[in-house]
């Protein structure tokens, strides 16, 4: 306890020391449903480049979600920003849904599932991950659909897992979008992981001038039985910004309890 405990805090202390521009949220959607279960998310991403006031230092969202069936997860979230020199301010709320495909070795194992019982290449899940968002300033009409696939892969001992999607605006004057995400892991003790994420993002991705932004860095992800059932995954990551107009480096924090 005292050595997971001494883990957990390194991670908090390097996180929220940070000094951050302009900040998001990093996260891998896995196709991940288990029947009957509860996550409540934390995620956290601060900007460690030099912020002018008024610009983000750091983005935070909370999310809460259940499983209703064995092959669909919705979550509620709501999004939050700290500006430099000002005090949080909400963003938005996005409903999100996993639907899970009858595919894969892990179907209907969620979390559980072994790893272990499978060739060196194998497809653990697949799914469909389906988003609305509504940001505060405008409301719906200034809202989103994000829709597209998840999936996990494992290559041996690589957990690897990958989004693919597709933004829908709903103003008649912004044009689709893409974002994508990969997640690469490997274990190297029985409660912590390494390897490295990926995100990128491309707005107007089909029609006029199209403004991208990528961001790659390591990863270590740690999973504990905090008793009764209840699992907590803390993750982090330090992320790099490839482009002129992204951060240098922001470090992420994602805190997931699984009951």
């Amino acid at each position: 306890m005292h050595k997971h405990g001494a883990i957990l805090a390194a991670i908090f202390t390097v996180a929220l020391g940070s000094t951050p521009g302009k900040a998001q949220v990093f996260e891998v959607i896995h196709p991940d449903v288990v029947e009957g279960g509860f996550e409540f998310e934390i995620l956290n991403g601060v900007v460690l480049d030099d912020v002018d006031d008024g610009e983000e230092r750091s983005g935070h969202e909370i999310a809460f979600a259940y499983s209703p069936t064995s092959w669909w997860k919705t979550t509620a979230a709501i999004e939050i920003a700290n500006p430099e020199g000002e005090g949080g301010e909400f963003e938005g709320f996005e409903w999100e849904n996993v639907f899970l495909l009858p595919f894969g070795e892990g179907h209907g194992a969620g979390h559980n599932h072994d790893h272990d019982e499978h060739g060196f290449v194998a497809l653990e899940a697949i799914g469909i991950f389906a988003a609305l968002e509504v940001p505060n300033e405008g409301g719906i009409g200034s809202g989103a659909v994000e829709i597209g696939p998840i999936a996990e892969v494992a290559f041996g001992p690589v957990e690897t897992v990958g989004n693919f999607l597709l933004e829908i605006p709903f103003e008649d004057d912004e044009e689709l979008g893409l974002a994508f995400a990969l997640q690469a892991s490997v274990p190297v003790s029985e409660n912590i992981g390494v390897g490295f994420e990926y995100f990128g993002e491309i707005e107007n991705a089909f029609e006029g001038e199209s403004e991208d932004s990528h961001f790659i860095g390591p990863a270590i992800f740690t999973e504990f039985d905090v008793g009764r059932g209840r699992i907590l995954e803390p993750r982090f990551a330090v992320l790099f910004g490839l482009g002129n107009d992204t951060p240098d480096a922001v470090a992420s924090l994602n805190l997931e309890l699984k009951f």
